[in-house]
């Protein structure tokens, strides 16, 4: 310090006492906060909430958080009408970084959880497990013009009317609504009737109208092919990419260049995993660093599968991924017994050792139906492209009707399926379609007549349970409840997480007439056909992938 004046020399000698002093302080208190986040953290690892002992995968991943979650259930509302608190639901899924983040910084953050525990009753939902809880919160957070991604938080009143729903990114963004929420219903209960009485309009008069049965008008097909055209080449969405398939299929040399392209761009972008030889979370998107958020899922693997499988008959070239995605598919979902493809992998933030110390679960081992479904489609889908020689697509031909038995032996006394192996949830439409497509595959690859039958039988059920009376069939048979918190059934024509679930039912109806001859069913699907097109939005082409995959398997020459 030679190169300092005598004068400030001279000062600093007196003060540094104080500025050392000050400075102990300023880093004793740094200490001693993060000491008590630490003994926060450790006796929440003591105490875990509710959640400890739920089976889903996504629930078992927040019991240390901070939050004193419930299990969605009566117990949980009579909790809220007894306090008087508005119910916080938050839907997610275990493969969701988005979630995982979420839950890390906010969940976790004894600031936000102490105002959740003290004014609300926190519910948390896996949709995964609970479909249609899921649907429903997509639908509120859609009518609210908040994007459709996980978690979506859903705010109900004691008796189960719903709020408002959001999809937050940040803890301040959540701590506003918290903050706002809270202070209405305490101070202003007439202004949160009227948000109340809103919202439940606004749902009803979106989802639930008689069906209008129309001529299918092709100009759909087009109007589909000139809006993704003017997608960007890194947006994979599933089910736009079938609906280019099955017009590629049908001989549209413009779908098939927009397909290509597409399937030529996936393998070198970030979301495929060569190592590893599967695909991160497809609808979680990447960060700012563009590194994939999400975990892996099966039924998005399956579903690759399928579409690369039946691409390869029209380019070659991509055979090679083909057989990547099958082999992913087999060292990294399957498990076998009973055969069938694990619902999803961690995502990145979850893959800790510190984290597998204190029990948070690194896979979803339960078998979904959905997800099963798929794999049986994908699997003859690979068999019939490259053939039993293939020692992979023997593995597949082997493999695909054990699965099939897996989703047999997931049916119920009433005649419908359960959603996945841990048999909480039932009677849900996709499911349904999606299974029946898969038997019908399986009979066309082994004409095993069993194949046919359950085919058979599950559309039977889906004739005589989920019919609406006015066209159409209902994603449920019949209303379901949770508490006070009731859901309606809605006759989907438009897009969800997967293509619309009466498109999909229109298909495996198509497949299933040509497998066994019925006319009767090609007769029903032309008439679900029809009902899709009452509900076509032509200004929403791309939300209508599923009816516009049904026109160009209805367009077969």
């Amino acid at each position: 310090m030679s190169w300092l004046t005598p004068e400030y020399r001279a000062v600093a000698e007196r003060y540094a006492p104080q500025f050392a002093v000050l400075s102990g302080v300023c880093m004793l208190m740094v200490l001693l906060a993060w000491l008590g986040i630490l003994l926060r953290g450790l006796e929440r690892a003591q105490h875990p909430n509710a959640l400890k002992n739920a089976p889903e995968a996504y629930l078992r991943s927040g019991q240390y958080q901070l939050v004193d979650w419930h299990i969605c259930g009566r117990e949980a509302f009579e909790l809220a009408q007894e306090r008087n608190r508005l119910i916080l639901l938050e839907v997610g899924a275990y493969w969701s970084g988005q979630c995982q983040r979420l839950g890390r910084e906010a969940f976790s953050d004894s600031g936000v959880a102490d105002l959740i525990n003290r004014e609300f009753v926190a519910i948390k939902v896996d949709a995964e497990a609970a479909p249609k809880v899921a649907r429903y919160a997509r639908q509120l957070a859609r009518l609210q013009g908040a994007p459709v991604r996980y978690p979506i938080l859903v705010w109900l009143t004691p008796d189960g009317k719903p709020v408002r729903a959001t999809t937050p990114d940040t803890r301040a963004e959540l701590m506003r609504h918290l903050e706002e929420l809270s202070t209405l219903y305490r101070s202003r209960p007439e202004q949160m009737a009227v948000l109340t009485e809103q919202l439940e309009r606004a749902w009803s008069q979106r989802w639930v109208r008689p069906a209008v049965r129309l001529v299918p008008d092709l100009r759909a097909l087009e109007a589909f092919l000139n809006a993704i055209a003017t997608q960007p080449a890194e947006a994979y969405n599933l089910n736009q990419l079938e609906a280019l398939l099955a017009l590629a299929e049908q001989g549209n040399a413009r779908a098939r260049d927009l397909l290509t392209a597409y399937l030529r761009t996936l393998p070198l972008s970030p979301y495929w995993n060569a190592e590893s030889q599967t695909v991160y979370a497809l609808t979680e998107g990447t960060d700012a660093e563009n590194n994939p958020i999400g975990g892996k899922r099966a039924i998005e693997q399956a579903r690759l599968l399928s579409l690369y499988s039946r691409a390869a008959r029209l380019d070659p070239e991509l055979g090679d991924f083909a057989h990547a995605l099958a082999d992913g598919l087999r060292t990294r979902f399957f498990r076998d017994p009973p055969a069938g493809v694990l619902g999803a992998l961690a995502p990145p933030t979850l893959r800790s050792t510190l984290l597998q110390q204190v029990g948070v679960p690194q896979r979803d081992f339960a078998l979904y139906a959905d997800a099963n479904a798929y794999a049986v489609i994908a699997l003859v889908d690979y068999t019939q492209t490259f053939g039993v020689m293939d020692p992979q697509a023997a593995w597949a031909r082997a493999t695909a009707p054990r699965v099939l038995q897996t989703l047999q032996g997931l049916r119920t006394r009433y005649g419908d399926l359960y959603h996945s192996s841990l048999r909480r949830t039932r009677d849900w439409l996709p499911d349904l379609a999606l299974t029946t497509l898969a038997a019908v595959r399986v009979y066309q690859l082994t004409r095993d007549p069993h194949a046919l039958s359950f085919a058979r039988q599950l559309l039977r059920y889906l004739w005589r349970e989920h019919a609406d009376p006015t066209g159409g069939f209902y994603d449920i048979a019949r209303s379901e409840a949770w508490g006070a918190l009731k859901v309606a059934p809605v006759r989907m024509s438009i897009d969800d997480d997967l293509p619309a679930d009466n498109a999909l039912l229109a298909i495996a109806m198509l497949e299933y007439a040509q497998a066994s001859g019925e006319s009767l069913w090609r007769e029903r699907a032309l008439q679900l056909a029809q009902v899709l097109t009452g509900d076509y939005n032509p200004n929403e082409p791309l939300a209508y992938a599923g009816y516009t995959q049904l026109l160009a398997r209805l367009n077969q020459p």
